[in-house]
């Protein structure tokens, strides 16, 4: 069955974030005695804040009380540094002009709130690009649980079956595996050779590199 909808993960696929995210979660580790290098990081990449709050505060040994505030600290730090000086990834309005070309109904589904996303849109001139927006937010589970994919689906009025999604964490590759999506991976340039791709089924080192060809393979 072939393809009719895209679906796009957000941070660090459309908008290079990831180090704005690393550089916010840093800071308000350490006003708390903590630090934490990329490597690890990089581990939870994908989750939502909250869920990245909880793994870091329990690993850590932090009062879970100050998590909520932690989590705020965050994210209104993330959305500063979005609004002055977020930068889009390569490659980004021509898949999405190629994937209109051929009739494609397109979507975003994110694990990051949608405060972020409006940011996120208005700053790299996306804002009406999108026919569906969907955050994990407010769900009961987060990337990779498959919900929010399956819910931009059904705004968007497709089968989960007929949508590929794009993806650059591996959390977010296992929801839309689990929502039993195709998944185009663009994982940062140090992790492109991981044998973790593979379940993938397409990886790319930039979304400029996907093609009429790779649409078709798909």
């Amino acid at each position: 069955m072939h393809p009719d909808t895209a679906i796009f993960d957000m941070d660090g696929l459309l908008i290079d974030s990831e180090p704005l995210w690393y550089e916010a979660a840093k800071e308000v580790l350490q006003g708390l005695g903590q630090t934490m290098d990329e490597k690890a990081y990089a581990s939870t990449v994908g989750l939502r804040t909250s869920e990245f709050i909880e793994h870091w505060f329990r690993l850590y040994g932090i009062d879970m009380g100050l998590a909520g505030a932690a989590e705020k600290d965050i994210t209104d730090r993330v959305i500063g540094m979005v609004r002055e000086r977020g930068t889009l990834m390569p490659g980004v309005n021509g898949i999405i002009d190629l994937l209109k070309s051929h009739g494609f109904k397109i979507g975003l589904a994110t694990s990051s709130p949608l405060e972020l996303v409006d940011a996120v849109l208005e700053r790299t001139g996306l804002t009406g690009r999108f026919a569906a927006l969907h955050s994990a937010e407010h769900l009961p589970y987060g990337k990779p649980h498959p919900q929010v994919y399956l819910d931009c689906a059904r705004s968007l009025g497709s089968q989960p079956t007929r949508c590929v999604c794009f993806e650059d964490s591996f959390n977010g590759m296992i929801a839309a595996k689990a929502a039993r999506m195709k998944c185009v991976v663009v994982p940062h340039p140090d992790t492109l050779e991981r044998p973790v791709w593979h379940a993938a089924d397409l990886t790319l080192a930039s979304l400029g590199d996907f093609s009429p060809s790779h649409l078709s393979a798909l």
